[in-house]
């Protein structure tokens, strides 16, 4: 889409937004008193909201509050208030009302109804919302525990030792390309891991330490038990989110008051603790809420080398000025997080190495909302964030060398080296501090026109990234490897982005019919040094028709709906991506030692070059979903089918660079040589050297990724059965994923020809496996029978995972082309269908190849039939393209909640309690392989004080 037709598309979309100004109607007002739905006290700083004109206000001190100039109508009025259950009810303002009395029912298991799962369907796109009481049935370690509620997710155990990684709609679950592009937003702030530099050199294939830098953060760091509610989008998101490709998990925590409450969760790996309570400060003072939980968390107690412990603690405060007139909400946060410490050292071995990883940071967000209610402006939202972190990895090491030289040289050519120690240990320390800051405002106008309802949003955000840190160091006599060197963060710019977004969002109600459209598009700007994108444009468009809504019809269709949404999202680059490290690459030119007379000489060969990659592209998402929300016979049901395609995913790609060096002449006859003026020489005459070509090879980042995705996604509520007091309902997926590396990785062959290096680089797509993608398709279908029992403040969830077909294969296919090929044993090409076959290995060839001039030449028939190229040929087992298709498996899991009065509860959860782990046989590797998660249990009690 053109930036004139956008343009125009803005335009129109900003005119329909003023549509409000020109109306003229009657205007009424709303009045009432919030109450205890049990006790009939009045309830103080309950926040209302008549969501369809996005006006707020808050109760007093007495519990009462207004709306006044509501233009006439049928509206929805919704209350919140934390330990409440949330209020929602259709309400008709024809004439002016007072003391309307709304009840609220606090939040506990003596409630009729009480949900436990996640919720979805009725809204624009796919999304899920999960409120308290579910995060406390889950009894969730981590955010990451809370997914298994979404249709088509699976079991997994709570595991906190391990990097843990947020991903939407992912078969593996450990997609990091789908994490990378999952946008994590906590009190409307987001969070941020694209200044994490923590990585022994972006240039290596092998970091060999634990990081989640250049991916998506680690969502062990969001404590669980402060949150109130969790939203994942799924489908489209609104025009206000940006920085995404998969989806956004939007968190809200505590704000309000509430008892002292204690937790303590333990299972088999992890033990954890929370206290929090939230403070009224006196009328019109606001609330003070303070949370703290420590975590302590070991794969196996029987060894406890290998642990993680987590300490977070926030405080914040919240209230509401002016809530009878133009109310404006101020929300300040501040939270602190730490990882005392997690190391690997294990005592049975003689060995003393050890690694260790820190993490702290600090950060603050002020949010809130300004009530103006004028015609031409309805609220503003605002937010004000920032975050400081401190990140530490020390590695150390055992090393056994044979004396090998080493060198720090940080410029290219010729040096004199020294040489290791025979056996030695290193320390790697990697002193990152991100720094992440970021400022949002958005302009809501909102009104009636008729039968038109009307909400459009003109906004504004900025964020910058950087890192301060001191960033690697070692002592260069005793590096970790070879080929790296030390760098500072603090040189790295920062990145600057500047988005602006606008969006309209109508609604249309005939009868008991209505069109709801969503319509905006969001603009960033990254702004930082040495590198140039244009803007980037993300349309996104959502709508719903709703062609049945008859609610009290309970033996029939009471709704029924469909709803379409496309949008393009894009998601910015990280620190690691624009400013890679640069490669060193050392080759020895000459080693003398002789010990005897503690006489030695080396030189190395060091060679610099920089890995940034000047065509590197924004990772972009084409998302499309269609789906129908409708219940019926009292049966609550959601489908949705959803299309998703990611192209310029980011990864790291082999890259080659020809350079000579000279390797200068040994003899054992030499005594006492000296580097002199350039060259090595005895007694003042040169040694003597060849000049030899060679390749420097190193990472470089790229944008090879290329997802292709589709799947069907329901979820049905079949009610309660009375008599047993079990509401039945059934989730599950279909996903059919297509992933492909298109990056041509740059590979040089280690051998030697004619005693001089291997002439040639091979280039190779997606590296030198024979396939350079891969299928998932997965059906899987989660029953969960909810029992609960309000007398004896009771829950229990019964839930069955099945997994109806598993599916997974390698693929080969490259410009429409599949590049591998079949031989027998006696090397005669074989036609036929590759992927499908398995009797005959399988061999792929490079597309092209570099000679030592940097000249790019096409591979043909004729090298492949050349002895010196053959070698540059791959090959792979006969079943590498065999499809994996197991059979289907089961899995039964177990979760209790149980209140004892109004101050206490126990839960307990028993995953697999079972212990279901069937053994299914993987053609393609020929092993057989456990499914299932391994049985586990835990519990949990809170108190209340």
């Amino acid at each position: 889409m053109s930036l004139k037709k956008l343009f125009f598309l803005s335009t129109v979309i900003f005119l329909i937004g003023q549509m409000d100004l020109f109306a003229q109607s009657e205007k009424v007002s709303l009045s009432g008193t919030i109450q205890d739905a049990k006790s009939g006290e009045t309830l103080p700083f309950v926040v209302v909201n008549i969501k369809d004109l996005n006006l707020w206000t808050t109760s007093d001190i007495n519990g009462k509050f207004s709306f006044k100039n509501v233009k006439k109508g049928e509206y929805t009025l919704t209350a919140s208030c934390l330990g409440y259950k949330d209020y929602e009810m259709k309400i008709n303002l024809s004439k002016n009302i007072e003391k309307y009395i709304l009840k609220l029912e606090e939040q506990t298991l003596a409630l009729k109804e009480v949900t436990v799962t996640a919720t979805s369907g009725n809204k624009l796109n796919s999304s899920s919302s999960i409120k308290k009481a579910a995060l406390e049935h889950v009894q969730a370690s981590s955010i990451v525990d809370v997914m298994q509620l979404l249709p088509g997710s699976l079991t997994v155990n709570p595991n906190l030792n391990d990097i843990s990684k947020l991903t939407i709609r992912d078969v593996t679950g450990k997609d990091a390309t789908n994490a990378f592009g999952t946008a994590v937003i906590v009190d409307g702030a987001r969070m941020s891991n694209d200044a994490n530099m923590q990585m022994t050199s972006t240039a290596l294939s092998n970091q060999g330490i634990s990081t989640s830098a250049g991916t998506g953060i680690d969502a062990r760091q969001i404590a669980v038990d402060n949150i109130e509610s969790i939203e994942v989008i799924r489908g489209i998101a609104s025009a206000e989110y940006g920085d995404l490709n998969s989806g956004a998990v939007i968190v809200k925590t505590k704000a309000g008051k509430s008892p002292l409450e204690v937790r303590f969760k333990t299972d088999p790996k992890i033990k954890q603790v929370y206290a929090g309570k939230g403070f009224a400060l006196g009328e019109n003072k606001g609330f003070l809420n303070i949370d703290a939980d420590y975590v302590q968390s070991q794969n196996d107690i029987r060894t406890p080398a290998k642990s993680y412990n987590r300490l977070t603690a926030q405080i914040g405060y919240s209230n509401v000025f002016n809530p009878q007139g133009r109310a404006f909400s101020l929300n300040a946060k501040l939270k602190g997080l730490t990882t005392l410490d997690k190391q690997k050292s294990d005592p049975d071995k003689q060995s003393e190495e050890k690694t260790k990883v820190e993490n702290q940071e600090i950060s603050l967000n002020i949010y809130g909302n300004w009530m103006i209610n004028k015609a031409w402006l309805t609220s503003l939202k605002y937010t004000v964030a920032g975050s400081l972190g401190k990140q530490y990895n020390w590695d150390h090491e055992q090393h056994t060398t044979v004396g090998a030289a080493t060198t720090n040289s940080m410029e290219s050519g010729e040096h004199v080296a020294g040489f290791l120690p025979y056996e030695y240990y290193s320390d790697l320390k990697i002193e990152g501090k991100p720094v992440y800051a970021q400022a949002k405002l958005t302009a809501n106008i909102s009104g009636k026109y008729g039968i038109f309802y009307n909400n459009f949003m003109l906004g504004g955000e900025w964020s910058t990234k950087g890192n301060e840190g001191k960033g690697k160091s070692f002592d260069p006599n005793n590096p970790p490897t070879q080929n790296i060197r030390p760098r500072s963060f603090k040189d790295i710019p920062y990145i600057n982005e500047y988005s602006g977004f606008i969006e309209d969002k109508i609604k249309i109600e005939i009868g008991k019919r209505s069109i709801e459209l969503s319509a905006g598009s969001r603009f960033t700007k990254i702004d930082t040094k040495g590198a140039d994108f244009d803007v980037i444009v993300d349309p996104r468009f959502n709508a719903r028709v709703t062609l049945l809504e008859n609610r009290w019809n309970k033996k029939g269709w009471e709704s029924l709906s469909i709803r379409v949404g496309w949008g393009i999202q894009h998601k910015m680059p990280t620190l690691a991506y624009l400013y890679p490290d640069p490669a060193y690459i050392d080759k020895a030119s000459f080693s003398f030692k002789d010990d005897a007379n503690d006489h030695k000489l080396a030189v190395i060969t060091t060679n610099v070059f920089e890995t940034d990659n000047d065509h590197l592209k924004i990772p972009k998402s084409n998302n499309f979903e269609i789906g129908v929300d409708f219940k019926v016979l009292n049966i609550n049901a959601s489908l949705a089918y959803f299309k998703e395609k990611l192209t310029h995913g980011y990864n790291q790609a082999g890259y080659a660079v020809p350079y000579q060096y000279r390797e200068y002449n040994y003899s054992s006859s030499l005594t006492n040589p000296e580097y002199v003026n350039g060259e090595v020489v005895e007694n003042g005459t040169s040694v003597g050297y060849r000049t030899l070509k060679t390749f420097g090879v190193f990472q470089r980042p790229d944008n090879g990724i290329k997802t292709d995705k589709w799947g069907i996604e329901y979820s049905f509520d079949f009610g309660k059965i009375d008599v047993i007091k079990t509401s039945i309902l059934v989730d599950g997926a279909f996903f059919h994923t297509k992933t492909f590396d298109n990056s041509l990785k740059m590979i040089h062959e280690s051998r030697y020809i004619n005693n001089e290096p291997y002439p040639y680089v091979g280039l190779y797509v997606g590296g030198t496996n024979v396939g350079n993608g891969n299928l998932y398709q997965r059906l899987n279908t989660n029953l969960r029978l909810v029992t609960h029992i309000p007398q004896l403040r009771l829950v229990f969830t019964l839930g069955a995972q099945c997994v109806w077909m598993d599916k997974s294969k390698a693929l080969s296919k490259y410009q429409g082309q599949c590049l591998a090929y079949m031989k027998d044993d006696d090397g005669n090409i074989i036609e036929g269908n590759v992927e499908k076959d398995k009797t005959y290995n399988k061999y792929i060839n490079p597309v092209a190849y570099m000679d030592q001039d940097g000249t790019i030449h096409p591979f043909t028939e004729t090298e492949a039939n050349d002895p010196v190229f053959q070698h540059m040929i791959k090959s792979g087992k006969s079943t590498y393209f065999v499809e994996d298709s197991l059979d289907p498996y089961f899995m039964l899991n177990l979760r209790m909640t149980k209140e004892i009065g109004k101050f206490a509860s126990l839960s307990f959860y028993a995953n697999n309690f079972t212990n279901a782990k069937p053994w299914r046989y993987y053609q393609s590797s020929g092993s057989d392989f456990r499914v299932n998660s391994d049985i586990s249990f835990g519990a949990e009690i809170s108190l209340k004080f």
